[in-house]
């Protein structure tokens, strides 16, 4: 019974020391008496780069703050999502903050630094931050994004222009078929 609890007491241990890895330098190089840190572990900033011991070369970043960069000196405050955005997902030591809109609303730039009106189909995003109606002889079918030129011809040769686009649509094509390659036929008036 001894023999299983100094098994229990040595497994709760290593996994303990284990735990404490995490903090202070991740990769360090020996330069004379000193350690020298390459990378500080994840979420964690350099306090500096050589000392005694690797655990003191690096400290984990404050509540607020967070780094992807394991060389740094410094910790970056996370992004508030404020106004019309939301928290897609929450600042933690390693990743900022991920801001999104409010329904209705669209990210105004690659980072969500700020929110605009969502463009429906048939409109496109303007350089003021609202949307217009497509110009006419262009078209757009999917919800925020520019206006594209109507196409000027079918694809296929071997079809016709049916139906020349609106603001939502660009031109449709049909295979030409006898039916639809006869000139339509012309009725006598009947009056002379």
């Amino acid at each position: 019974m001894a023999v299983i609890t100094w098994l229990i007491v040595l497994f709760l241990g290593i996994q303990c020391s284990v735990g404490e890895i995490n903090t202070g330098c991740k990769l360090w190089k020996i330069k004379g008496d000193d350690v020298c840190c390459d990378t500080c572990h994840p979420g964690h900033h350099l306090v500096k780069e050589c000392g005694r011991t690797p655990k003191d070369l690096c400290t984990p970043c404050e509540p607020g703050t967070y780094t992807m960069d394991p060389k740094k000196y410094s910790c970056y405050p996370c992004t508030q999502c404020v106004g019309a955005q939301v928290t897609l997902q929450a600042c933690t030591a390693t990743t900022d903050t991920k801001c999104g809109c409010r329904e209705g609303l669209t990210c105004g730039d690659e980072s969500c630094s700020f929110c605009v009106k969502t463009c429906e189909k048939g409109f496109e995003p303007t350089e003021y931050r609202d949307c217009r109606k497509c110009p006419n002889g262009t078209f757009n079918d999917k919800v925020h994004q520019k206006c594209k030129p109507w196409s000027t011809k079918c694809s296929n040769p071997n079809e016709q222009i049916v139906f020349k686009g609106d603001a939502l649509n660009d031109i449709k094509c049909v295979p030409v078929t006898p039916e639809t390659t006869r000139a339509p036929k012309v009725e006598p008036s009947g009056k002379s």
